[in-house]
């Protein structure tokens, strides 16, 4: 077993992995706040005058999952560059540790320190300064385990897995290409279901929350059975490819 995984090895690996991105997320972050305070903050006082209300939920999903598919893009960068790509796949650990320790960073260290700094930033920086731009709005904290919070993260968890499949497979512009290919399949696999499905689709029938005429249909089955997929098939496959484009690029 400890030649596919050893905690003190894989141990060394992260602090490695975390030592090298920290400039780069550092970075990232500068960009990011700045933008959710200039542009997200100040010219929503200024510009919408009968705003009175000001939460954070938007900006918070908006920069997670935009920021964290950016940050997954960039998971495997060695890879894109022939001498670096050398030195990364001869590093003294294994595929899965490799794949472990930028899976971690990207979907759950990435969910657990950009909400932390996120609410951080809305207490301490943006509610303050906003009272004291226009006190007669008021601004909500946010909560980070509120259920649209939540929520964000668990779709952000699912897809995050396709950026680490472009990142693995891809040499350079993996974000880019991954959004690309994403799009392309998705248009490719809604017109053969619309062609296949279409027919049992076209109802006359108002679709009611306790009134749904197409429960007894082959088409809401089939609507459930892509739901599980999305939740419980999607991120694990994204995963194994993501390691079996890793485990290629060594041999």
């Amino acid at each position: 077993m400890s030649h596919y995984f050893n905690i003190h090895r894989f141990l060394k690996l992260l602090k490695l992995e975390l030592f090298r991105s920290f400039r780069g997320i550092f970075i990232a972050f500068e960009i990011t706040f700045g933008m959710l305070f200039f542009v997200g903050l100040l010219m929503s006082i200024i510009v919408e005058d009968s705003m009175v209300f000001f939460e954070h939920t938007r900006g918070y999903a908006f920069t997670l999952i935009i920021g964290g598919f950016v940050l997954s893009s960039l998971a495997f960068n060695d890879l894109s560059h022939s001498l670096k790509s050398s030195n990364y796949l001869t590093l003294p650990t294994s595929t899965f540790e490799k794949f472990l320790s930028m899976w971690l960073l990207t979907s759950v260290g990435w969910i657990v320190f950009f909400s932390f700094t996120y609410y951080l930033y809305t207490v301490f920086v943006a509610n303050p300064i906003g009272t004291m731009i226009d006190a007669n709005m008021r601004f909500e904290d946010f909560d980070p385990l509120s259920d649209f919070a939540l929520s964000v993260m668990q779709y952000y968890f699912v897809l995050q897995g396709l950026f680490l499949v472009g990142a693995s497979h891809f040499n350079g512009y993996v974000f880019p290409k991954t959004i690309f290919t994403v799009i392309l399949v998705a248009i490719v696999a809604g017109t053969t279901f619309y062609f296949i499905m279409g027919d049992l689709m076209q109802d006359d029938q108002e679709c009611l929350s306790d009134n749904n005429p197409y429960v007894d249909k082959p088409i809401y089955k089939i609507w459930l059975l892509a739901q599980w997929a999305f939740w419980w098939l999607l991120a694990p496959f994204c995963w194994v490819v993501t390691y079996l484009g890793l485990k290629d690029r060594e041999v």
